[in-house]
């Protein structure tokens, strides 16, 4: 069996940047934290992983239900609407052929199957949101039982996930195409950098 290839969303595959800093500059703002409800603060959460990061530094019981009602339903209302990056898909169906594809997101499950769908990307076998856990090393990792035999690989374009896939025992490897820059990628040391989506179809010579 081939080795299963995960892939982060926002960002990677999703140009889902300004509706995403949209809600969260707003949620900070009615959150009293207004001085973090900059691209600059908001990326920098994405450092490590964002949610442990937002209630460190934003203290409180804010993250109930109630608000994460809310926010699936902000986040569907703009995941349905959500382009993609260009030339991701081509990649990700020619990875597809050969590789069993996983989708690990900090996103909702629900909102990230609507954008797949609306995209006409079918290739993924499981898609692991949010509400699977806060943890992408969790989410990882149960891919990984499912392929004990195999290398995991993780593409994302975020050092936080990058260190968080290393911690799960997965290969990570760096996408410069999305919201961190290639510095801050470099400096979470992934195995390697892709630096725009046609090298997807490369791949296979990293393996």
């Amino acid at each position: 069996m081939s080795c299963p290839i995960l892939f982060d969303m926002d960002g990677v595959i999703a140009d889902s940047w300004e509706p995403f800093f949209s809600f969260w500059s707003e949620v900070l703002i009615n959150l009293g934290a207004e001085e973090m409800a900059t691209e600059e603060q908001i990326l920098a959460l994405f450092e490590g992983n964002f949610f442990e990061e937002l209630s460190h530094k934003v203290p409180g019981n804010w993250m109930q239900p109630a608000f994460l009602s809310h926010a699936r339903l902000a986040h569907l209302q703009f995941m349905k609407k959500c382009p993609s990056i260009p030339h991701v898909s081509e990649g990700l169906q020619h990875l597809s052929q050969d590789f069993p594809l996983y989708l690990v997101t900090s996103n909702f499950a629900e909102a990230a199957e609507h954008f797949l769908e609306n995209q006409n990307i079918g290739c993924f076998r499981e898609v692991l949101g949010m509400e699977h856990s806060f943890s992408k090393t969790d989410k990882i990792r149960t891919v990984m039982k499912q392929h004990s035999d195999q290398p995991c690989y993780f593409i994302s374009d975020t050092s936080g996930d990058l260190h968080e896939a290393r911690k799960a025992g997965a290969i990570p490897v760096a996408a410069a195409w999305g919201w961190h820059d290639r510095p801050t990628l470099e400096a979470a040391n992934p195995a390697f950098i892709l630096d725009t989506p046609p090298e997807l179809l490369e791949f296979r010579t990293h393996i």
